[in-house]
């Protein structure tokens, strides 16, 4: 909860110091959006060749990113998430999250002009993943090697102001990771959230 309210501060913050401008929040892709709500695993991480954690749930997630002007409608997107899972306790202590750190780097695409616009966007997402797990010898802490994969996904855009947006959405994230002495985790995921989209 903590790190939810230091990034809608930012939020915040940014729409207090940026001046008003005619043209802000408009159909041009450049714009600062941050993302909170929450993430469901798909197949519990069961896969009997990717997945050994297995009992994983849903979680809160995070994230904060940039999309650039490219051509038109289309934009670049830069940006760092935080998904967390759930863990049964039957494979974790006390039930504690899996927390996936990453960053994205995406093509997004706006659509359509006036209140209520659509966008979808797709690309890569890196994983680097925390938890623990109940081994022979009690708690034992484990940290990935890096991963990758991809997420895909869409929306829309609801204007609520000259210059800001609210952008729900839903993703579809895959990727696998590696660790140290076990086998690769395969993640499959999806992620539904809402953005508050600052354009300029």
């Amino acid at each position: 909860m903590r790190i939810q309210s230091l990034f809608f501060a930012i939020a915040v913050w940014i729409c207090l110091a940026v001046p008003s401008s005619p043209a802000f929040g408009q159909a041009g892709p450049f714009a600062f959006q941050i993302r909170s709500g929450f993430t469901r695993p798909l197949a519990g991480f069961r896969d009997p060749l990717h997945g050994w954690e297995g009992g994983s749930k849903a979680g809160p997630t995070l994230g904060m990113g940039f999309t650039f002007p490219l051509y038109r409608g289309i934009g670049g997107y830069m940006g760092f998430s935080q998904h967390r899972f759930g863990c049964d306790k039957a494979v974790c202590p006390e039930g504690k999250y899996w927390t996936d750190t990453g960053f994205d780097l995406a093509i997004r695409v706006v659509m359509g002009k006036g209140v209520l616009r659509s966008w979808v966007q797709g690309g890569l997402h890196t994983h680097r993943m925390e938890g623990k797990i109940t081994g022979a010898d009690g708690a034992e802490k484990l940290k990935s090697e890096g991963g990758g994969g991809y997420e895909v996904g869409g929306g829309f855009l609801l204007s609520i102001g000259e210059r800001t947006s609210l952008a729900p959405g839903v993703r579809y994230g895959l990727g696998n990771v590696p660790f140290d002495n076990l086998p690769t985790l395969g993640v499959r995921f999806l992620v539904f959230d809402i953005g508050l989209v600052l354009g300029f």
